[in-house]
């Protein structure tokens, strides 16, 4: 073989490596999903008073975020998302900036911090916030409140014990299906998410979703627990 021709093939071995590894270069994501705490002014006084400490979902995201990252290949993207509004009409309450302190914890575990404002950010970030012809998403968790039909992102935060920020079972339509992998381990952590919500995620993304049957704790710190000895998680 003559040099020339050598190095035709050195050449050409070389770029496809470099492509391989171009294309594998980011290959999935998991999705981390957190809302807000309610504002204690709303809160308190009544007799099952919500998120005494304002980062009891942040520091069950992080438990799980962790998790992602010390499991994650190379290749695997970890991403947060964040309810923005939720935190910073807590940071007025408590005249502190907290958003810089989630954005420290997002960089000290290497994950992607995407803040969202309206649950149709969230929605074109499913859909379109990575290219998901490749990139499918193999993990999806959500920390904050919830009942058997809403994500609540910002619960007791800006009407008393209403929401006007939330995730309704209806919305999951405008999620594309082929956004997940087929094997996505998907959980919600909120209360009663397993009545009804992971019901409606089965059928319309054919990947099972655990959720709890009645409610559950964040207050303890750590990962949430079932809050009532009859509560379960089911898919």
């Amino acid at each position: 073989m003559t040099i020339p021709l050598m190095r035709f093939f050195v050449t050409l071995i070389s770029f496809l490596i470099l492509g391989t590894m171009a294309a594998s270069a980011q290959s999935s994501e998991d999705i981390v999903l957190t809302g807000a705490p309610a504002l204690r002014f709303l809160e308190h006084g009544k007799a099952a008073s919500h998120d005494f400490y304002w980062f009891n979902f942040v520091d069950a995201s992080v438990i799980r975020l962790k998790e992602l990252r010390d499991q994650a290949k190379p290749d695997e993207l970890v991403t947060w998302a964040v309810y923005r509004p939720g935190y910073v009409a807590r940071s007025h309450e408590l005249e502190m900036d907290l958003l810089p302190q989630i954005e420290a914890k997002a960089k000290q575990l290497g994950a992607n911090l995407f803040w969202f404002d309206t649950k149709e950010e969230l929605i074109n970030y499913l859909n379109k916030g990575r290219d998901r012809d490749k990139i499918k998403i193999t993990s999806f968790d959500y920390f904050g409140h919830s009942n058997k039909a809403c994500f609540l992102f910002d619960y007791s935060n800006t009407i008393d014990t209403m929401s006007i920020a939330f995730l309704h079972v209806r919305d999951l339509k405008k999620i594309d299906s082929d956004d997940f992998s087929k094997h996505a381990i998907c959980k919600s952590w909120g209360c009663h998410s397993g009545e009804m919500y992971s019901q409606w995620w089965k059928s319309h993304f054919d990947i099972p979703m655990i959720g709890a049957i009645g409610k559950t704790d964040f207050s303890h710190g750590g990962e949430p627990v079932l809050s009532n000895s009859d509560g379960k998680w089911t898919q």
